[in-house]
């Protein structure tokens, strides 16, 4: 990489020379760590190191085999340990500037979604959406965050990425103002034409077009079924916001990694800030729905409010519990009950869990909560909501009952267990960071950080995440999880700076929360993820009055990654991923290639032809 090193500030410096010493070892850590540590850093680059690179060369807490340490590894003397003293200084300097498309029927379309999304917003439901779409609205707050942000141009000319603002899950769900599935169709159909016809689609073939479409539904191809048929094969040529971005069914161009929006969707208007309490003192739940028997009288001040480590509970799962979920039929066997600590901690105290099942047969747990006899198979009293029903007659409960009663118990435990369910991510991830309670991914790790881990290049994952390989839990899944639960009994200081991190990158990843910038973080990531060199070169050519093309590569653009960033770029996206779905198939071939020509000033001829009948 070229860089003009008197022209960079000293914070410059340190992302350039950290992010140089990250993509050397983006594979598995090994003996070439110390060599590239330590001639970085004695580097003589005529000036003294700015403070942060000291910092940031003892970062991380990935070990020789790419996962998290085990809590008795000792992070200050590990090569990527240590405290990041400066977070503000590891911010990302690039700025993507963007044009939201405005064609008519675009416009329309977005139009007669607007009331739907506003609700939302404004934390109103919409009464024909189901909550369990809660998860999916990102598509809500990524319009609502670009539509006034200072990085939208009106000049197309000026714009690195361009914005379709539809709403698909809204449109799929017809939650819209117009209900007649013909005419929305139509209408996607006449924005196909529109769009193509522009001369800035044809310069890179749609890449560089970005529509945000999460629901589960449209790995299956049903995109069609909210916009229409023709849409559907416009958008096999455009980037896509999605949660998992495994594309071996080649439905769409490239996918940008995005996270899950919340359970908090639901429960309160956009961007504000959320205290547990506040859950009961509106009404959506009474202090037994979600405090033991003898803890109840402290519902509304509890000492959990200031000392974090006050909370009741330890570890927290809540959700649907089948056969299509195998790990959390294990963790509701072997940890519900489990009330672990270590033997050589005599001061420390066990703890309760929450372990609710939502989907299993009436009849075979007790209905949450237990009450106070039930025993567990080692005779240890069990908690009110550990290993029982919580899908009971809510009949006479506020309709927001079930969203409440999660997110209090969430808040209210140290650990939250993310069980991958039928695909390889879980949008609980999310959950754990309006609760401040701590993630413990449960799954395939590595290709749950390969497709699944939005925004690695800026957020420290694996920093303030626990990761537990799903092979590793089946087999065991108290050993799993011991390593843990350990650290949070035995190293205070530890969680303390997990829970720091995990506090200041919670403004990327959680879309409705206080200042977000979870829309700037998705553009900065299209850019890595499905931006080619030639694309981005080609746009600093075409914006850039000064500079000769020697200059372009300093540009921020090019800047490598502070963080590790193992996220699968658009051709990896294209290699089948065999963990990321339940019941997944191998193809018997591989979808076409868009790999060649993108860079071109005219439409791929695959795209083309496919495209004819549109813009007859």
């Amino acid at each position: 990489m070229r860089v003009s090193l008197p022209a960079l500030t000293a914070s410059a410096l340190t992302l350039t020379l950290t992010g140089c010493l990250f993509n050397l070892l983006r594979r598995p850590l090994g003996s070439y760590t110390h060599y590239y540590r330590d001639a970085l850093l004695n580097a003589t680059i005529g000036t003294p190191l700015h403070p942060t690179l000291h910092a940031v060369f003892n970062m991380g807490q990935c070990t020789a085999s790419g996962g998290l340490p085990s809590a008795g590894e000792d992070n200050r003397y590990h090569p990527y340990g240590g405290r990041f003293a400066d977070l503000e200084a590891l911010e990302s300097q690039l700025e993507v500037p963007f044009f939201i498309l405005d064609t008519p029927a675009l416009t329309e379309l977005h139009d007669m979604c607007q009331e739907a999304a506003q609700s939302i917003l404004n934390g109103e439901w919409p009464e024909d959406l189901d909550r369990n779409e809660r998860k999916n609205m990102n598509e809500v707050f990524w319009l609502d965050q670009l539509w006034n942000d200072p990085w939208r141009t009106r000049d197309p000319d000026k714009a690195l990425v361009f914005v379709l603002p539809v709403y698909p899950v809204l449109l799929l769900q017809r939650t819209c103002g117009e209900k007649d599935k013909k005419a929305i169709h139509l209408l996607g159909t006449i924005a196909v034409k529109e769009v193509t016809q522009l001369p800035h689609w044809r310069r890179n073939g749609g890449l560089d077009h970005v529509m945000v479409a999460t629901h589960w539904q449209f790995k299956n191809g049903d995109i069609k079924r909210a916009l229409g048929k023709t849409f559907a094969t416009f958008a096999k040529n455009i980037t896509w916001g999605r949660h998992v971005t495994d594309n071996h069914k080649g439905l769409f161009g490239c996918a940008v990694t995005i996270p899950h929006t919340s359970s908090m969707t639901a429960l309160q208007p956009a961007y504000q800030p959320f205290e547990k309490e506040s859950l009961l003192q509106r009404g959506l739940i009474d202090p037994a729905d979600v405090f033991e028997d003898d803890l109840v009288h402290t519902a509304l001040d509890p000492p959990s409010r200031y000392d974090w480590f006050a909370r009741d509970y330890m570890m927290f799962f809540q959700g649907a519990i089948d056969g299509f979920r195998p790990f959390r039929q294990k963790a509701l066997k072997h940890l519900a009950g489990w009330h672990y600590s270590p033997e050589s901690c005599t001061n420390c105290t066990p703890s309760k869990n929450v372990f609710v099942s939502t989907a299993r047969r009436k009849g075979e747990l007790p209905y949450c909560p237990r009450g106070t006899k039930n025993l567990g198979s080692t005779g240890v009293k069990l908690g009110n909501f550990e290993r029982c029903h919580g899908g009971g007659d809510h009949k006479d409960r506020h309709p927001l009952y079930a969203e409440a009663s999660f997110m209090h118990r969430l808040a209210n435990s140290k650990l939250n267990l993310c069980f991958r369910g039928t695909d390889v991510t879980s949008s609980r991830n999310t959950d754990g960071f309006w609760g401040h309670t701590l993630n413990v991914l449960i799954t395939e790790v590595a290709d749950m950080y390969r497709y699944a881990v939005s925004f690695q290049c800026e957020v420290p994952w694996r920093n303030f995440t626990y990761a537990v390989e799903g092979s590793a839990f089946k087999e065991d899944p108290r050993k799993a999880m011991r390593p843990v639960l350990d650290e949070l009994y035995m190293d205070p200081e530890a969680i303390r700076e997990k829970l720091r991190l995990m506090k200041y990158y919670s403004r990327k990843v959680l879309w409705n929360a206080p200042n977000s910038t979870t829309a700037r973080s998705t553009l900065r990531a299209i850019t890595r993820q499905c931006l080619s060199e030639e694309m981005k070169t080609d746009w600093l050519q075409r914006t850039y009055e000064h500079g000769a093309s020697e200059t372009y590569r300093d540009h921020p653009l090019f800047s490598p990654c502070v963080f590790p960033d193992t996220l699968a770029r658009r051709e990896e996206q294209r290699e089948p991923c065999m963990t990321c779905w339940v019941g997944y198939k191998k193809p018997k071939r591989a979808p076409l290639s868009r790999d060649v020509n993108h860079n071109t000033t005219t439409a791929p001829a695959e795209m083309q032809k496919r495209m004819e009948y549109v813009v007859e």
